[in-house]
């Protein structure tokens, strides 16, 4: 006998305990539901008082919510928690479409179940389901097919009524904001001449009285009163009160399953207007008012950059954002070892869960292991010097071999000035017919272009032309540049960004660190306690150099 089956036989022969909770859904807003919701509850509460052996250990109701999906079904998932932690055997539900509409969350709900020896009782057949049995299976999946379908078909027909809406530019419940009533009756928008007076006295207070958000919302409290200043804030903006109500602002994206619906925000041009000046609570003027006073002030008291918020993560500290965990990701934190903040130190937070025992590096340990790998990679520049000579030499020698060129040239430009000279002793015979002449021009005239184009090449090589210095110049200006990088005795912030791409603390004891080239440099912890600078080039490895001062990493 499966566990659905004992339960069916306990609650049949009304001994032993059941512990049960009951879930009620509905999906619309519209009275005749909302009292379907009152009645599901009252159905189990029915059943639950005939069957003394049924505990009843909680209630979830999600109301106006629909079933397509469980992300957005607070009760719902509150269930599921607890039929997880043990302890529940039984959900009563009217239906199993009050549970769901979605294949994908159906299947979820059942495997839940399964694992945690539990079912569903649906009061509208009295049927406790066995999810163990195949046949019943089968039901529950052609059950749950049926339901994706009419949740399909709904957003379906939803969206034609939306579109309808924007046609015909109507107003619904959900276009209300604080000072407007809805009226279920006759389906229309109204001023709410109470709250519309709160509305503008806020606009008074914040545009003649230099009142704020803040200083406005605790005046109102006072009064007993509740806006928020962030409601406040959007209240001012908003342009219901100016008779302009804006529909089709977000659609829907929606999902199944795993995958989850997506409220996505149109661009305005999108928005369709209603125009309602009968519903105007306060005039363009104060409006417009109100709008300067906020871009007035958000000028004046401009919110600091990113970079300053998070001066412990960027910009302040050398290492900031460049120390990370190579197993979980997470970056290490600038902090201090002591009360004092005289020893700077970079640490990890909640890295609990982390296998990587690694949790904090000093920064003067960092500083050091970072000037002699720079220092090493610098020297290793200097054996591309004589490359990078062989290279210049190459271009002066390529660039001092135009002479041949220019003569070639020049020799092309006598012949084609030659030819019209020709040319015009032609025309000035005369007793020629007027297209000939028309020939002789046009010739002249490609000739005299040809002529500018050879001239152009030659200005082009001559000005390309290196000194016979170039090549000494250019190295002693290199040279010059490796020494001063490599004569560095302070590690900066922006020798940091310049040349770190990224800092790894792996649980072996190593440093790694990422050069913005893409090399890799290991830091290495020898038999004692010392480190050995090693380099990952690919085929180029490179023997590590020794060094002597003894890193606090832990």
């Amino acid at each position: 006998m499966n566990y659905a089956e004992e339960i069916k036989q306990t609650i049949l022969n009304n001994t032993g305990v059941i512990k049960a909770v009951i879930y009620a859904r509905v999906s619309t807003d519209n009275d005749g539901q909302k009292d379907s919701c009152a009645n599901q509850i009252e159905m189990a509460m029915n059943y639950i008082s005939n069957h003394k052996c049924i505990e009843h250990v909680g209630t979830y109701i999600d109301d106006g919510i629909s079933g397509k999906n469980d992300f957005t079904r607070p009760q719902y998932n509150e269930m599921l928690s607890q039929i997880s932690s043990g302890g529940i055997d039984l959900i009563i539900t009217k239906s199993l479409s009050r549970l769901n509409r979605d294949e994908m969350n159906s299947f979820q709900l059942t495997q839940l179940l399964l694992q945690n020896s539990a079912t569903v009782l649906t009061l509208e057949d009295g049927q406790i389901h066995d999810f163990e049995d195949i046949n019943s299976g089968l039901i529950h999946s052609l059950n749950f097919a049926i339901d994706a379908q009419y949740v399909k078909r709904q957003s379906i027909n939803g969206r034609k009524t939306h579109e309808l809406r924007c046609k015909r530019k109507e107003l619904t419940s959900k276009d209300i904001s604080y000072g407007y009533d809805w009226n279920r009756d006759s389906k229309t928008i109204t001023i709410n001449n109470e709250q519309a007076e709160i509305v503008k006295r806020i606009f008074d207070e914040y545009v003649y009285r230099n009142g704020t958000p803040a200083s406005i919302s605790k005046s109102l409290a006072e009064e007993g009163i509740k806006i928020s200043s962030r409601s406040l804030i959007n209240m001012l903006k908003d342009e219901r009160y100016i008779g302009n109500f804006y529909i089709n602002k977000r659609t829907t994206k929606l999902g199944t399953g795993n995958v989850k619906s997506k409220r996505i925000f149109l661009p305005k041009e999108q928005w369709v207007l209603v125009e309602r000046p009968d519903l105007r609570i306060i005039d363009d003027d104060l409006f417009e008012m109100a709008k300067r006073v906020r871009e007035m002030r958000i000028n004046v008291y401009k919110a600091p950059d990113k970079e300053t918020v998070q001066a412990r993560f960027q910009g302040t500290h050398n290492f900031s954002s460049k120390i990370f965990c190579p197993v979980c990701g997470k970056p290490y934190h600038f902090g201090y070892t002591d009360k004092n903040k005289t020893i700077p130190y970079y640490s990890i937070h909640s890295h609990g869960d982390c296998p990587n025992p690694v949790r904090r590096i000093l920064e003067k340990d960092l500083e050091e292991i970072t000037k002699i790998t720079l220092r090493k990679v610098i020297e290793q520049h200097k054996e591309l010097i004589t490359s990078l000579e062989k290279i210049l030499s190459e271009c002066l020698e390529s660039t001092q071999n135009t002479d041949s060129d220019i003569k070639k040239l020049a020799k092309q430009i006598s012949n084609r000035e030659k030819q019209i000279d020709s040319l015009i002793d032609a025309l000035s015979v005369g007793g020629l017919v007027e297209s000939a002449q028309e020939r002789i021009k046009s010739k002249i005239n490609t000739i005299t272009e040809e002529i500018d184009r050879l001239n152009e090449i030659i200005k082009n090589k001559e000005e390309t032309k290196l000194d016979s210095s170039y090549v000494t110049t250019k190295i002693e200006e290199i040279n010059n540049a490796i020494t001063e990088l490599k004569d560095f005795t302070v590690i900066d912030r922006d020798r940091v960004l310049n040349y770190i791409e990224r800092i790894e603390l792996p649980a072996s004891g190593n440093i790694d660190i990422t050069l913005k080239t893409g090399q890799l440099i290991t830091i290495k912890p020898n038999r004692n306690g010392n480190y050995t600078l090693m380099e990952n080039v690919g085929e180029n490895g490179i023997q590590g150099d020794r060094y002597s001062w003894p890193v606090t990493y832990q």
